[in-house]
């Protein structure tokens, strides 16, 4: 498994990633929510959490699973690969890169 973390304006966040399933973290939500594939229950938890979830990680996962990106993230051949692309994007929309932990 790979951890990588980020911090959101004050926030720490971890995502993990293992067997191209892409898992966002934080200290509120300590079970995680699927990244990629998309969890089905992600538009719920949003409006359940009120204001919780940082809005650039929500902008992250949502821009994750469609279009271009959708294709991007699915073609990667492994989780090296996840990683680059998921760094990437985080930085795109803001959040900013700490470290990396290999478990």
């Amino acid at each position: 498994m790979i951890k990588l973390i980020f911090t959101v304006g004050r926030e720490t966040v971890s995502i993990e990633i293992e067997k191209k399933i892409v898992m966002y973290k934080d200290r509120k939500f300590p079970a995680g929510i699927k990244f990629l594939p998309k969890d089905d229950k992600f538009e719920k938890l949003v409006i359940l959490s009120r204001n919780r979830i940082p809005k650039e990680i929500i902008t992250l996962i949502r821009n994750a699973n469609s279009g271009k990106n959708l294709i991007e993230y699915q073609n990667a051949k492994d989780d090296e690969e996840l990683v680059i692309i998921v760094k990437r994007d985080a930085a795109l929309k803001g959040c900013v890169f700490q470290k990396r932990i290999n478990t």
